[in-house]
């Protein structure tokens, strides 16, 4: 039997393979910004009572077992929502991806290119799996799926046959589409913050029970219950084609990638009508459907408010005018309880007036000001067409200086060189250099 495709980083081509490593820095670097989220801070404080481990937490003093250690990093990752999106698959891959391969290498004294494999397989396999089973009620899908991507990547990290891997997968079958996922951000939970983590903590101990010769359902992809009744969808159907990180996009917003157009268009017509006070109203036109409903209605503090102002449009777009901005230090500052930023979403209206589309798409924003102006604004979806390291940049510093790093720009610097070299190091330089680019914070 052939090698499945798209499980190998020596398969991809230049463009992928560079697109991965910025994956790889966009997550440790959001992971020290999570690290100054007082909920992550509690999620770890809960993770540490379960007992130590072998794999450490970046960019803290926690050593956790792989499970936990999964979990940990994951809430650091997905802790402010500025990960990574597939705009298609609508899931955040590297919140999955990227702690269950650190902690299955941890687990194993993996080398570099395991480690870059199981990225490989991990990003492509969620996003597939995403793609195949399309929208569901209630599932929040980097969830809902999680947990086979994660347990395909630690299978491949540590060195798994193709069968093996597969049952890794069906093993996780029971961690699937829970139908459920979406109430947190309907309650503003900060539940969907962990989600991520959970599904992963599951696939990697799928990925230990099937490496002992535990085999899962059959069934698991194609069966009458399975991820795709009766699709006929076999594993290799999943692996073949185009590699699927190619259209991972980085958040350029820490929000709800739902937001991200409107912000885009926002932006503009601040820098044109800076001043509030001489607005009137602002109108923002998005898609039709029930994921672009979730940040279109009117904003309310439901008692969390992170997670309330990173699902809203009008939130975002009143920080945006009242403040001046809308970034990483608008939600870890002291805006999110500004009653001036609530008292202006309350003049933006969001009208879901634009066509329904399968793919995250772009917003129009209009303005009226006081004197009776009217301007409008037109936005993509940014970030679609890729980032380079220059544009990444300033958000890994971003992330850096809320993190309180004593030299964002230099450890930046090191995380760039860590992704360059790490497909090369063997185990004990790959763990060394983990250790040196991710040290423990302090405060």
């Amino acid at each position: 039997m052939a090698e499945l495709h798209n499980r190998r980083w020596t398969g991809l081509a230049d463009y992928d393979r560079e697109q991965l490593r910025l994956l790889l820095v966009d997550a440790l670097a959001l992971a020290a910004a999570g690290t100054a989220s007082q909920d992550a801070q509690r999620v770890l404080a809960g993770l540490h009572t379960l007992g130590a481990g072998r794999a450490r937490v970046p960019w803290t003093d926690l050593h956790l077992s792989a499970t936990t250690a999964v979990a940990a990093t994951s809430t650091l990752i997905h802790a402010w929502d500025f990960d990574d999106t597939h705009d298609e698959a609508v899931v955040h891959t590297a919140s999955v991806v990227v702690p269950t391969v650190l902690a299955a290498a941890a687990t194993a004294g993996a080398n570099g290119a395991s480690v870059a494999d199981g990225l490989v397989t991990g990003v492509h396999l969620l996003s597939r799996l995403a793609r195949v089973t399309g929208p569901r009620p209630g599932v929040i899908r980097t969830a809902g799926l999680g947990a086979l991507a994660a347990a395909a990547a630690a299978a491949t990290v540590w060195g798994l046959t193709d069968d093996k891997v597969e049952h890794a997968m069906a093993l996780s079958l029971g961690a699937a589409l829970a139908p459920g996922t979406r109430q947190a951000v309907v309650d503003g939970s900060v539940a969907k913050r962990i989600q991520p983590g959970l599904s992963a903590q599951f696939g990697i101990t799928a990925a230990a029970l099937a490496a002992q010769g535990v085999e899962g359902p059959s069934g698991w992809l194609s069966g009458d219950f399975g991820l795709a009744p009766g699709s006929g969808l076999s594993r290799d159907d999943l692996f073949a084609g185009d590699f699927e990180g190619r259209w991972v996009a980085l958040k350029p917003y820490p929000a709800c990638r739902y937001t991200h157009a409107a912000l885009a268009a926002a932006e503009g017509l601040r820098d044109k009508y800076p001043q509030w006070s001489k607005v009137e109203r602002v109108r923002v036109h998005v898609p039709q459907g029930s994921a672009y409903s979730l940040v279109a209605r009117p904003y309310a503090d439901r008692g969390a408010p992170l997670v309330d102002a990173q699902f809203s449009i009008p939130w975002q777009l009143a920080a945006l005018w009242v403040t001046g901005r809308y970034d990483l230090t608008t939600l870890h500052g002291d805006d999110l309880g500004n009653p001036d930023i609530a008292a202006a979403a309350a003049r933006i209206t969001v009208e879901q007036d634009l066509p329904e589309s399968s793919v995250m798409t772009g917003a129009r924003v209009e303005v009226r000001t006081t004197d009776g102006a009217l301007a409008g604004a037109e936005a993509p979806m940014p970030g679609a067409e890729g980032t380079t390291w220059q544009a990444l940049t300033r958000k890994v510093v971003s992330c850096l200086r809320v993190a309180a790093h004593d030299d964002p720009a230099r450890a930046a610097a090191e995380l760039r060189e860590l992704a360059d070299r790490f497909p090369e190091l063997d185990a004990p330089s790959l763990a060394a250099a983990l250790d040196r680019c991710t040290a423990a914070l302090r405060p």
